[in-house]
């Protein structure tokens, strides 16, 4: 990022930058060795980032207007307990800072305002209530929370947090043995939390000065002020946003602002999208989940979470939640469209279709969309509604004369117009290898393999990955007697997206046949041909069969050597005859489960032939 000077809290060897304390500010906090510290993974240290000296030190001198806080009355089940609480903590933090810096609202104040709007004291306000609250108030700050006693202890729960936004929240928690100890230990903590908020408010002013380097820096000085800070970590992951960081950083961050607020949306956001960027989608997915739960009815947060979960590849995650949101929100388009992307990539046909009927019947965008029509079609077909498939693809044909992949939809459907169809359609759009496809079985199906060869060939030249598309081209070519083309083919087919199991199971398939006419034919060449095809086969994907059949075709091209040999005195082909042999030898015994009878008689036959081919070895070479 090019920063340089001093080093982001946390990296060892650093200089601790405190923030400059006012001499009448009354703190009483632990010893640093005593306060909670989040586990080493989870803090700034991992974070390559740089402090700046100089804007540390402005950090403690820059003031700004006097803030205003709000503490209404806690929650809890002991109203008194919990009214207690709500006093401690409302007068420790008003007595730790001068009234220019911090002018805490009064209970008195509070009191009299839920009098006024027709509150009982004490009342627990919903979230409308509290944003009126700090309205009347103009409050800049607020402290919320909860107040109980249970096994003992008095339990007290608040979160300070910024009326400004309210993701910008510290979740503080004290456990002690009387309401006195746990008010005063929250109230602490909220008087030490408020040490970020002067960087916090530098940091805010940068980004929106677009300045996120700066930003960054201030943010970083926030979190030395106060370890656990949340509000100043979800300020530096805004300026991370805006970085060019590497999403490590980024997680780092973000882990350590959950490990003192679990539900911190932004920070869930950051932590999701980077680990998206990580290649991580499947950590990631439950982490959006997380995200949309702290905000379940929000149209757009909702739309974003779906989206990067179908985009890592977790559609079926993604269907339960885009499901629930268009019965809440049934006239939000966008929402039904990803409704019916979501349904089509998890292959839920039926959901697809009435989301696919509802879009078209409500959204004139979908009407003007030709992937629409071809979509909806293959659903119908994929549901076994041929009818409809047909009626789709029609429609979107006629709609749009101009696009191929409607035309070739629609054609795979129109069986009974093909012979018409197809030559309209290679005349349209003669770059269309499925159309191509298309013609080669039309030309297959009457007989004319020369046809047929030439549309597969011209199919493979335009997108050589199409489905079996090579080893279809090695059927026509075995079918028009071009064997050693037939072997180029299959021999490409695994480079060009076919499985190799399947390659295999073909060219053994084609090897066998080959086998079958060079046993009727006793020609040496014919089994050296059908050699070359089980070679491939044991190649790709070892079988017993294909090793017992290369076995026996090696045999017998060792036999025909050995007996044409003497006649020549050929020292070439006794040499063949020996390499046969072996060969033979080796597949025989691998592959003879394939036929324990057969290969045992062959394998008796070569011993006998060993000494024979070994004594023509000797006298011709």
């Amino acid at each position: 990022m090019g920063f340089t000077g001093a080093r982001w809290p946390g990296q060892v060897g650093e200089r601790y930058l405190v923030p400059i304390r006012r001499r009448d500010e009354r703190i009483s906090s632990s010893p640093r060795s005593h306060r909670p510290s989040l586990p080493s993974a989870m803090r700034f240290r991992a974070i390559p980032l740089l402090v700046f000296a100089a804007l540390a030190t402005a950090s403690g001198q820059q003031r700004f207007t006097t803030q205003t806080m709000v503490v209404p009355a806690f929650a809890g089940s002991d109203r008194g307990l919990a009214s207690k609480a709500t006093d401690i903590v409302r007068s420790r933090v008003a007595a730790a800072f001068p009234k220019s810096e911090l002018r805490m609202i009064s209970g008195g104040d509070v009191d009299d305002w839920l009098r006024r709007s027709g509150f009982e004291e004490n009342v627990i306000l919903s979230e409308g209530e509290l944003k009126e609250m700090a309205k009347k108030f103009r409050a800049d700050e607020r402290v919320t929370g909860t107040a109980i006693r249970a096994d003992g202890k008095v339990r007290i729960a608040v979160t300070l947090a910024l009326i400004r936004d309210l993701r910008l929240a510290q979740p503080i928690a004290a456990e002690a043995p009387s309401i006195n100890e746990a008010g005063e230990t929250v109230a602490r903590e909220i008087i030490a939390a408020r040490r970020q908020l002067v960087s916090l408010r530098q940091c805010e002013n940068l980004l929106r000065e677009g300045k996120p380097a700066a930003a960054a820096t201030a943010a970083a000085v926030a979190i030395e002020a106060y370890s656990r800070a949340v509000p100043a970590r979800v300020c530096l992951l805004n300026s991370l946003a805006r970085l060019d960081v590497q999403p490590d950083t980024t997680i780092a961050v973000a882990q350590a602002t959950l490990a003192s607020d679990g539900a911190n949306p932004i920070a869930l956001e950051a932590l999701a999208s980077a680990l998206d960027r990580a290649h991580k989608e499947s950590v990631a997915a439950p982490i959006w989940v997380k995200l949309l739960a702290t905000d379940s009815t929000n149209e757009e947060l909702t739309e974003k979470v779906v989206n990067a979960l179908s985009h890592g590849g977790n559609a079926v995650l993604a269907q339960p939640i885009i499901d629930r949101a268009t019965v809440q929100h049934a006239e939000n388009l966008v929402l039904l469209k990803l409704k019916w992307l979501v349904h089509l990539a998890t292959g839920d046909w039926k959901g697809a279709i009435t989301a696919g009927e509802q879009l078209f019947a409500h959204d004139p965008a979908t009407q003007s969309d030709a992937e629409f029509y071809v979509r909806l079609s293959s659903a119908y077909r994929a549901d076994s509604q041929p009818l409809r498939a047909l009626s789709a693809a029609a429609t979107g044909a006629a709609r749009f004369p101009d696009d191929a992949g409607l035309y070739v939809a629609y054609l795979q459907l129109l069986r009974s117009e093909g012979d018409a169809a197809l030559p309209r359609g290679l005349t349209a759009f003669p770059e269309s290898p499925e159309l191509h496809v298309m013609a080669a079985r039309a030309f297959k199906g009457v007989g004319n393999t020369a046809g047929a060869l030439a549309e597969t060939k011209r199919a493979l030249a335009a997108n050589p990955r199409l489905p079996h598309g090579y080893l279809q081209l090695a059927q026509l070519e075995m079918d028009a007697g071009e064997i050693d083309s037939a072997y180029v083919a299959i021999d490409k087919a695994p480079a060009h997206g076919e499985d190799s199991s399947t390659t295999a199971q073909f060219a053994l398939a084609r090897g066998n046949d080959l086998f079958k006419a060079a046993t009727a034919s006793q020609k040496r060449e014919d089994f050296q041909r059908a050699m070359k095809f089980l070679s491939l086969a044991t190649r790709l994907a070892p079988t017993a069969a294909a090793r017992f059949l290369l076995g026996a075709s090696a045999l017998s091209v060792g036999q025909s050597a050995a007996t044409e040999a003497p006649t020549i005195k050929s020292c070439d082909l006794s040499k063949l005859a020996e390499s046969s042999l072996t060969e033979a030898e080796i597949n025989l015994v691998s592959g003879g489960s394939a036929a324990p009878d057969a290969a045992k008689q062959y394998l008796d036959h070569l011993a006998k032939l060993r000494p024979y081919v070994a004594d023509q070895v000797k006298s011709f070479c």
